[in-house]
């Protein structure tokens, strides 16, 4: 795909997520919401989960048939095509399942590995992130870049915790008392995706956060990239820890998570 197929993409994933996010609108807050359990009691999946993500592959299937995909709820296709679409249906789906309404839709598409275009949208707020590569990383119509400031007192970060927190010690605790007092401040959204998109409008300076699945960050890496900040990840016990900052402050950053451990965030 050219850059110009991919605008056009751009404005039809636009179009998708502002249906799948009044869906998910619609039934924000429901006491008959159907909930249940995965990987632990706290790893939660909805209806509306479910529901979201049949309406991106449904658009996926009809424009793209032989894409591969990759989705959080119905996991890999088995077919072989070099594009890949990374799908988070609701990221956030702990803050979903409890009326909180701050989550995600998240969608990306690779070719051979590299991301063409991701796009997220936060239905709450109606903030539709989006970017190509090479080609910049926009807010609606908007261009954006990461903040410019320039220490760890200046600055606020956002991280998070596994659902494996109660019972692995690679919970990030650590690592969240480290920095807590040396920043300007520290919040925890409860979305990697909402995380991400901050860092890249510099709304926030950096994040990081452990056991990420691909369908968490592969969007909003690239627009965190495109939008003039670094983004990396490393391999943990079968997941990917992240460390998304402005240029800034990743040194800094770096230095400080290091004082801990150097196996649990990517540090090159």
């Amino acid at each position: 795909m050219n850059k110009e197929d991919l605008l056009i993409l751009k404005d039809q994933l636009k179009a998708l997520c502002l249906e799948v996010g009044a869906y998910q609108l619609e039934n924000l807050g429901r006491e008959d919401l159907i909930v249940d359990s995965k990987s632990s009691s706290v790893d939660l999946v909805t209806e509306i989960d479910k529901g979201s993500e049949e309406m991106i592959i449904d658009f996926i299937s009809k424009h793209y048939p032989t894409h591969g995909i990759l989705a959080e709820e119905s996991g890999m296709t088995t077919n072989t095509s070099d594009y890949l679409w990374v799908i988070d249906p609701v990221d956030g789906t702990t803050n979903y399942a409890h009326g909180y309404p701050l989550f995600a839709i998240s969608i990306g598409l690779q070719y051979k590995g590299s991301s063409l275009l991701g796009v997220i949208y936060l239905p709450y707020l109606k903030d539709f992130f989006w970017a190509i590569k090479e080609a910049g990383a926009y807010l609606d119509d908007k261009p954006i870049h990461v903040s410019h400031k320039k220490t760890l007192e200046t600055s606020i970060i956002t991280t998070g915790f596994p659902y494996n927190k109660k019972t692995s010690p690679n919970n990030n605790l650590d690592y969240f008392s480290l920095i807590m007092p040396q920043v300007g401040g520290i919040r925890r959204s409860g979305s990697a995706c909402v995380d991400l998109v901050n860092v890249a409008c510099g709304r926030m300076e950096a994040y990081f956060e452990m056991y990420l699945n691909p369908w968490d960050f592969i969007a909003g890496q690239l627009i965190i990239q495109e939008a003039g900040g670094i983004c990396t990840y490393r391999e943990l016990d079968g997941k990917y820890s992240i460390l998304a900052t402005n240029p800034d402050i990743r040194d800094e950053l770096k230095d400080q998570l290091q004082k801990i451990s150097t196996a649990h965030y990517p540090m090159d």
